[in-house]
């Protein structure tokens, strides 16, 4: 299966660049021959003066715009797009890196219970608060990520705060869990550098999830993949851990901690880099990828509603985007995880109760269920 992949918005490590809010990746199943008819034919409709197509060229033109539908339309089925609000996916990391190491033996139960999205989207309302600090610990974290020293985040790893009292807001009960677990967040967060192929430089990058994501997808119709991409530093950086030894340990993990067996591909050639140029496939993966990060930052163009609805259905469901019903208090899932949180944050300080993850789930499952653990 030949599959051509490239992406838009990409910022590389820093996802805080005010002037792109939105990360798209995606890939289409198309050979550069039947490409290059594809824009030949759309060029005779729709013709425009452009050496290469470039969606957010094409986008501010009434002709480039049909010329991107024509593109699309002829594609239904045939093409993914994983698209991410980036502040959202940097907020992601937060459970990744600040409590996932505290029980990397076993966080299945976090995931299944969609923990890590309560906390994501947690953070995300708090980073955006225009409060001083709330900005001062968004770049914080940032900096963390990126040099893996505790040391670049003392907003998160040095809360100075008495002991916890009445229902505090959620961010400050991750500022605990954090400060109360920061030796062992930073033994683990060091090893980053030892254990991937690009020494962590791409952390935060979201090229290489984005791929990721492609490949299972394409992997489920269990027909051997032939993928290039438009030449990429990132996807360079972890090349060798999309091979099939790199790849098995991280498939199974994955396949562990969220439940499914749906993981995994073969190719039939080692992954190619290439110029866009010269790949009319890629061309298109390009018209994909920044028409997606268009329509999500200046909003879908009149005239566009079908071609919008076709990109609808080819979306991942691993797209990163806010739910906020995962923190409305007044929800029984998100009372649930505010007491684990808050559980969490004490023990991390020596108050906890001293049950499991596991019983105090069930504890707090029961309580809510009979109206018995209340909320002011």
């Amino acid at each position: 299966m030949l599959i051509a992949c490239d992406e838009a918005g990409h910022t590389g490590p820093d996802l805080l660049a005010k002037d792109q809010r939105y990360f798209a990746f995606a890939t289409v199943n198309i050979s550069d021959e039947e490409a290059w008819a594809l824009i030949t034919s759309a060029r005779q409709a729709h013709p425009v003066q452009m050496p290469e197509l470039k969606a957010s060229k094409l986008m501010k033109s009434n002709q480039g715009r049909r010329l991107v539908s024509h593109i699309i339309e002829k594609l239904d089925g045939r093409f993914a797009i994983n698209a991410h609000d980036k502040l959202l996916a940097l907020c992601g990391w937060v459970f990744e890196y600040i409590f996932e190491p505290v029980y990397q033996h076993d966080p299945r139960i976090f995931y299944q219970k969609n923990f890590h999205r309560f906390i994501a989207m947690f953070c995300y309302l708090w980073f955006q608060d225009k409060n001083a600090n709330a900005q001062d610990a968004l770049v914080q974290f940032q900096a963390f990520m990126r040099s893996k020293d505790i040391r670049d985040a003392p907003f998160l790893f040095e809360f100075k705060g008495g002991p916890i009292s009445g229902q505090p807001h959620p961010f400050e009960l991750v500022q605990r869990f954090a400060t109360g677990h920061k030796e062992t967040i930073s033994r683990d967060v060091a090893d980053i550098k030892k254990h991937t192929a690009d020494n962590g430089t791409w952390t935060l990058d979201l090229s290489a999830s984005g791929l990721w994501s492609h490949l299972n997808y394409w992997g489920r119709r269990k027909t051997p993949l032939s993928v290039i991409c438009d030449d990429s530093k990132p996807l360079r950086a972890i090349e060798s851990d999309l091979e099939e030894t790199g790849r098995y340990a991280a498939i199974e993990r994955a396949r562990v901690l969220l439940g499914t067996q749906e993981l995994g591909w073969n190719f039939a050639k080692p992954l190619e880099f290439v110029d866009s140029r010269a790949h009319p496939s890629v061309q298109i993966a390009d018209i994909l990828a920044s028409t997606t990060v268009f329509f999500y930052s200046a909003g879908l163009p009149e005239g566009m509603e079908a071609t919008g609805e076709i990109m609808d259905r080819g979306m991942l469901q691993d797209s990163i985007f806010p739910n906020y019903d995962l923190v409305k208090l007044e929800n029984d899932k998100a009372k649930i995880d505010y007491t684990v949180l808050y559980e969490l944050a004490a023990t991390a300080e020596g108050r906890g109760t001293g049950a499991s993850i596991e019983e105090y789930y069930q504890i707090v499952e029961k309580g809510v269920s009979s109206g018995e653990l209340k909320f002011e």
